[in-house]
């Protein structure tokens, strides 16, 4: 009898080459520590390792936030590590089972994001490609541990459907009359007495954006020139810490300060500024969001020229917004 049972164990766990399994094993932790080493520098740093634009713009059709998902998947691959190393210790086949069972649950909600992200809303984040391919290689991995290459064409099937189902998915249409006006979007407006009236500049950033923080710094060292106007400034960021130092922007008298320079003394703080965050501050920022998400924007930066009250231009990205600005002789350089 005890024959037999060992015999049925072993069929469930054969022994893996000598190099995947431990090759298993690194691939997992090293997974798991590239999201950690994520949030670190998340929590320490206030940005993301992740240097692509879309990272912003995908986090914000997650209902659970951009880093709760990082955190999500800290926590899974480290779980995921876990059921592996109890199923090649013990070799049971429920452990295997377990195992192999999560394995394909991450496929599926990686193939799902994907999909969307890919197809729906075609802004790719490279920390999310980054993951898929970690997925891939660790799926293949266990498929030569376990001896059993339809693991890896079922997690393949598994990953497709989930980006299949991503992918046609769409995002909530709205009415005309749903959608904010340009002008109720501004969180922190700035003019002086000279100000002209038109144009008028609307500029979507974010905090963790380097191609925003070029944009104002570029501005802040031109000195009066961009002055001269009237600038709306709408960060999209919602994380507690982004909201502090938004709301002791707003407290500040900004009439007689460069706006630009203050905007990225605030982004370099080092800690998080001693303020309350004020009760409408995250809502107005959240419809900012909504009307930055039914304009169809992909990314910030953003910046919207309104040259009067029906006539409005859209600069995307950091290179079409400084040529611009050169081009009108706002700035020199």
């Amino acid at each position: 009898m005890k024959k037999k049972k060992q015999q049925s164990t072993e069929a469930v766990s054969p022994e893996s080459s000598a190099w995947s399994a431990p090759l298993l094993h690194a691939a997992l932790l090293l997974a798991a520590l590239g999201l950690g080493l994520d949030l670190i520098v998340r929590r320490t740093m206030g940005v993301s390792i992740c240097p692509t634009e879309g990272c912003l713009i995908v986090g914000e059709y997650v209902r659970i936030g951009e880093e709760n998902l990082v955190l999500l998947g800290f926590v899974f691959l480290l779980v995921l590590w876990l059921a592996y190393f109890f199923a090649r210790r013990y070799n049971r086949a429920w452990l295997w089972g377990l195992a192999t069972v999560m394995l394909m649950g991450a496929l599926s909600f990686d193939g799902s994001l994907m999909g969307f992200q890919f197809l729906v809303i075609q802004e790719p984040c490279l920390l999310c490609i980054i993951v898929a391919c970690s997925l891939f290689l660790i799926l293949a991995l266990f498929a030569l541990v376990r001896k059993k290459a339809f693991l890896f064409l079922l997690g393949l099937c598994v990953w497709i459907a989930g980006g299949a189902a991503g992918s046609i998915l769409q995002p909530p249409a709205t009415t005309a009359t749903d959608r904010p006006d340009l002008e109720n979007t501004a969180v922190i407006q700035w003019s002086h007495t000279g100000a002209q009236d038109w144009p008028r500049f609307h500029f979507f950033f974010s905090m963790h954006c380097p191609l925003c923080t070029e944009i104002m710094l570029h501005l802040a060292q031109e000195g009066s020139e961009p002055l001269d106007y009237t600038w709306n400034f709408i960060p999209l960021d919602t994380e507690p810490d982004d909201l502090k130092k938004i709301a002791a922007l707003k407290k500040m008298d900004l009439s007689d300060k460069n706006p630009f320079y203050e905007i990225l003394l605030m982004e370099q703080y080092p800690g998080t500024p001693d303020v309350e965050i004020p009760g409408h501050l995250q809502e107005l920022i959240l419809q900012a969001r909504f009307y930055f998400q039914v304009q169809g924007f992909r990314g910030v930066p953003i910046t919207i020229v309104q040259k009067g009250p029906d006539e409005k231009k859209v600069l995307t990205g950091a290179q079409e917004a400084m040529q611009y600005f050169r081009d009108k002789g706002i700035l020199s350089r």
